[in-house]
């Protein structure tokens, strides 16, 4: 997705004043995800089952094109795998991430994920930008939870941790990311992706809305807002 598009939604989103923090957004229950309701691939589980090597693996790393001025994430669509441990893919580590989409040319991220028996995979990939349209991100195996709409392994909605009303003080410091955790469907913090909403003029006594919002793996969106109160 577009970065400017991503914005512009998570804007969409974002609640206004006056709000309480338990304005959540889920991903609609126990519903199937809709991102695999055409699916016929194997699942996560058949694909751990039949990958047989004792080393792990990384996939869905090909070589990619992005159109100048898109986003990328180097996590989209890619997975780990291991005969023993199972989905390790947040195992992966990313180094060498020097992508610059303002500027066309070949870049290279690197990739490393290692198992519980200190078992190892490396890769390095290849990633182009330039002005062709930016390649479709591959989909992860599903889980069987996932295809069937149902939250035996993973949560559907998006946690806002350490989000709590505060008052403070005037001429206190306040930074809407500091401490905050949003953790995804599958156990990762996100909060590094979320666009904040609202501004805290700690000068100034009153109550302020601080706003955020994020996309999930899957990109349903979810916002959560809380309230800063300025007293003297």
């Amino acid at each position: 997705m577009n970065i400017n598009t991503m914005v512009k939604v998570m804007a969409g989103l974002l609640p206004v004043a006056p709000i309480t923090a338990e304005m959540v957004e889920d991903a609609g229950g126990a519903e199937a995800n809709p991102v695999y309701e055409d699916y016929s691939g194997p699942t996560m589980e058949e694909e751990i089952a039949a990958y047989n090597n004792p080393a792990p693996t990384i996939r869905n790393l090909d070589t990619v094109n992005v159109q100048v001025g898109d986003d990328f994430d180097p996590m989209a669509g890619v997975y780990a795998l291991d005969n023993q441990d199972g989905n390790i893919t947040d195992n992966i580590q990313i180094t060498n991430d020097n992508v610059d989409t303002s500027t066309p040319g070949t870049y290279t991220v690197s990739y490393r994920v290692e198992n519980s028996r200190n078992g190892w995979f490396e890769y390095t990939r290849s990633i182009t930008v330039s002005d062709a349209p930016t390649d479709p991100v591959p989909l992860v195996p599903p889980t069987e939870a996932e295809l069937q709409g149902t939250s035996e392994s993973t949560s559907s909605t998006v946690l806002f941790n350490n989000m709590e009303d505060v008052t403070i003080s005037v001429g206190e410091d306040f930074n809407p990311r500091e401490g905050i955790e949003i953790i995804d469907t599958d156990g990762r913090d996100i909060a590094h992706t979320a666009y904040i909403s609202g501004e805290v003029d700690t000068d100034t006594p009153g109550e302020y809305t601080i706003a955020y919002a994020v996309f999930d793996q899957f990109e349903n969106p979810h916002a959560y807002a809380r309230t800063i109160t300025v007293v003297e």
